[in-house]
């Protein structure tokens, strides 16, 4: 038996989750003292990159 799961899933997917999360953190380091709505815009790609990146 195995001990770690190597995965195998689409390295695009992955590679672009992970964009998704670097944008929403940079969007919430910029533009949180500014707008209330940019944060939740950086909260929620943050939340769909790492899904993306965790389910491909």
């Amino acid at each position: 038996m195995r001990k770690y799961c190597t995965g195998g899933g689409n390295s695009r997917a992955k590679i672009i989750g992970i964009v998704l999360m670097a944008l929403g953190a940079l969007a919430l380091l910029l533009f949180v003292p500014y707008w209330v709505w940019t944060s939740v815009l950086a909260v929620l790609l943050i939340s769909i990159g790492f899904l993306v990146w965790r389910f491909s």
